[in-house]
């Protein structure tokens, strides 16, 4: 690392310049993908925040709830098979809700379900819903002005106080209301919890009345959602392409231009061992301290984003984004490797001689 830092030091201009580029493609990387956790959750985080195993709806639906039609006696039927621990109905629609009789419109997922049951989630401010005329809102209502004690009502329907409000429960861009389904004759979807290993039994039992599926693949039955993050995602795959070619490019370029003092270090006694370890060692120190500024000035940017905008950056996943650019940048300089091991010291002190 000695002869890294020397060099650091030494040409210092030129690192610079590697460096703003680095910490701007790793800034790009890591905006782009809170930018896809965001409208992830923006789009299914009251899916993916269900406190069920699996997903049972109807084959015709093709995964997507809200086509799904299954009578709601079915659900005892569910509930009575071994290996079933929690089996609760669930039905979504879409709706315009009109908030305290005025002309304020609201669009909301009514998530409607069991009052007793593990779907209705806690809430953060309020109390959970006790009967059929109350709801529990998701917290991005708040922003609109809405508080709890305001009326909402759907069309002709009777109104519905707000109770409560929770976090992250939002589905196709809009807030998530939660209900109490009143018994109704028909549900979009049963969610179950079941005993490890007994799945496969379980849909034995149904055969093919009814598809079971995980929560994660009931997300793929959300409108827009696998193609929203599907253009994300290949984005965040291009940018680690491109800051893979470009750091081989600059190491390639600035080792080449090394070639005669390796050749020189060579015929000194220094080992290729050494060289390459301490090129190794340059780039991850020089990635490192890139990543970081990146991680800074992403958190800045963050800061300075609307309230509203559809962020979300997560300990866990900066620090598997980090670890990602930093092995991007390591294999774009492992072309340039080739060039120390193929240094003959004579031919390089010749070179540098004319």
């Amino acid at each position: 690392m000695f002869l890294a830092i020397r060099e650091l030091t030494h040409a210092k201009f030129r690192y610079v310049l590697i460096g703003l580029i680095m910490v701007l493609i790793a800034s790009l990387i890591f905006i782009i993908s809170g930018l896809t956790k965001g409208l992830s959750a923006d789009n299914a985080s009251a899916i993916q925040n269900l406190q069920a195993d699996y997903v049972l709806m109807e084959p015709d639906a093709e995964l997507e709830i809200t086509k799904s039609f299954i009578p709601h006696k079915k659900l005892d039927d569910i509930a009575k098979i071994d290996g079933v621990e929690e089996a609760n109905p669930l039905s979504i629609r879409m709706m315009n809700a009109s908030v305290n009789g005025t002309q304020q419109n609201e669009d909301v997922a009514l998530f409607v379900t069991e009052a007793d049951g593990v779907l209705l989630p806690s809430v953060s401010e309020g109390k959970t819903i006790a009967n059929e005329n109350e709801v529990i809102a998701d917290s991005s209502l708040k922003r609109e002005g809405i508080e709890i004690g305001d009326t909402l009502q759907f069309g002709e329907e009777s109104e519905f106080t707000i109770v409560g409000f929770t976090d992250n429960q939002r589905y196709s861009h809009t807030s998530v209301l939660f209900m109490d389904n009143g018994q109704r004759d028909n549900i979009n979807a049963i969610t179950i919890q079941a005993e490890e290993g007994k799945i496969d039994a379980i849909k034995s039992t149904i055969g093919d009345s009814l598809d079971i599926v995980t929560t994660e693949e009931a997300l793929q039955g959300i409108p827009s959602y696998s193609q929203e993050q599907a253009s994300l995602n290949m984005m965040i795959i291009f940018l680690f392409v491109i800051a893979a070619f470009v750091l081989a490019a600059f190491f390639y370029v600035i080792t080449l231009q090394k070639r005669d003092q390796f050749g020189v270090l060579k015929a000194l006694g220094a080992k290729t061992i050494y060289l390459v370890k301490n090129l190794i060692g340059q780039v991850v120190l020089l990635s490192v301290i890139c990543i970081a500024v990146g991680v800074g000035l992403t958190l800045g940017i963050k800061a300075l984003l609307p309230e509203d905008m559809p962020f979300l950056l997560e300990t866990s996943g900066m620090i598997q984004t980090s670890l990602l650019i930093l092995a991007v940048s390591v294999v774009g300089a492992l072309v340039s490797l080739v060039q120390v091991v193929k240094i003959d010291p004579i031919e390089a002190i010749e070179g540098a001689g004319k």
